[in-house]
């Protein structure tokens, strides 16, 4: 009897492990995957950012809890605790109350139908759920103390399986015990591979700096903007913000007729340029490379006039630029688009939408031209 209890501990254990392992490794690759396919089409959302990593926990929820209706003894305690630690880390890994709110439900439901909540059970396990989203407030100090941020997900975790023991005389207390080892040993096992991934990410960010700059023109890259861009718009209630995007003109002529090399050194002007006279007029102001010869510029606090004499300053900096080489030197120009974003947009891609189809408004003008809120200045009026 103590073998085949051993045996049983043994294998709950590592299925435990294994699969919240692999829970994390597929989450991982679906936030990276997501982040590139935004990336690809361009897209701000930060619905479409978070969506997939939602419906990927709520569904895994939802297939766990199918699986355990057809299993019996301990495999089906099993199949609980999976989805405990699943919905206790993925408190850790949301950061919208919205999506917090939606996983819960989902995860509630699921204990529901399996009869593990009750009146005591449920507001006691989502106090405890909110407790554990709150430590990315909270537990910035505990962060200093590894052990001691793990302790309020390790403290639930021991809470539940001791009310589930209490309620449910199929539970033996020798079982009770081994599923909250395994549930701590998940969540130590889950926190370190989050712990060394994020590690190794900041290593590789340190060395390439590929996470935030570009690294020809050391403007910040699609990646920041995406971020910054949808952090500016949340606050648009609190001030003004304008967004140029700006597009290199001729840039294919100067690759085709001076090389490559000359093109490179055409996009470095532009950003050395640029960020220059940003950072003399305000250091909130940011800079970002979003394309190829493509820019764009963040004015957090910028309204409709602030915003239009920047975007002609731009222009006439741009216009001052000389590239030079063996072949002589050149003067460059480029094409502009102006937005101001207002709640109305709904979201930051309507905003980054919108400047984008003002630059290709100037362009068809004739290039060397801003367009300002659908208004196109050409290059003898701008």
């Amino acid at each position: 009897m103590a073998s085949q209890m051993i045996r049983i501990a043994m294998a709950n254990l590592f299925l435990v492990v294994i699969a919240t392992l692999g829970f994390a490794s597929v989450y991982s690759q679906i936030e990276t995957g997501t982040k590139l396919r935004l990336a690809k089409n361009r897209s701000l959302s930060a619905v479409e950012q978070r969506l997939p990593q939602v419906i990927y926990i709520c569904g895994l929820l939802i297939l766990l809890r199918v699986i355990s209706s057809g299993t019996t003894g301990w495999l089906f305690w099993v199949m609980v605790n999976l989805q405990l630690i699943i919905m206790m880390y993925s408190n850790l890994l949301v950061t919208n109350l919205a999506d917090f709110v939606v996983i819960q439900a989902v995860g509630v439901t699921m204990f529901a139908t399996a009869g593990g909540m009750n009146w005591l059970t449920t507001p006691a396990y989502l106090l405890g759920c909110l407790g554990i989203y709150g430590e990315r407030w909270y537990g910035k100090r505990l962060k200093e103390h590894e052990l001691l941020y793990l302790m309020p997900p390790i403290v639930i975790g021991a809470f539940f399986w001791w009310i589930v023991w209490l309620n449910n005389t199929t539970l033996s207390p020798s079982l009770a015990v081994v599923n909250f080892m395994g549930f701590a040993w998940a969540y130590f096992a889950l926190w370190d591979f989050d712990h060394y991934q994020r590690r190794d990410q900041q290593v590789i960010a340190k060395l390439t700096r590929e996470v935030q700059y570009d690294g020809l023109t050391r403007a910040r890259n699609w990646t920041m903007f995406q971020r910054d861009f949808n952090h500016a718009y949340m606050q648009i209630n609190d001030g003004p913000l304008a967004l140029i995007a700006l597009d290199l003109d001729h840039f294919k002529h100067i690759n085709d007729h001076h090389g490559h090399l000359v093109g490179n050194q055409a996009l470095m002007t532009v950003s050395q340029t640029i960020q220059a006279y940003l950072h003399a007029e305000n250091t909130e102001y940011q800079f970002y490379r979003t394309g190829g010869e493509e820019f764009a510029i963040i004015l957090p606090g910028a309204d409709l006039p602030t915003a239009a004499k920047i975007v002609r300053a731009c222009q006439k900096r741009i216009r001052q630029a000389k590239v030079s080489g063996s072949f002589g030197e050149f003067h460059l120009s480029a094409s502009f688009g102006l937005a101001m974003a207002a709640s109305s947009d709904g979201n930051a891609t309507a905003v980054f939408k919108r400047a984008d189809h003002y630059l290709y408004q100037s362009k068809r003008a004739g290039r060397d031209c801003i367009t300002i809120e659908g208004e196109t200045l050409t290059a003898e009026s701008a």
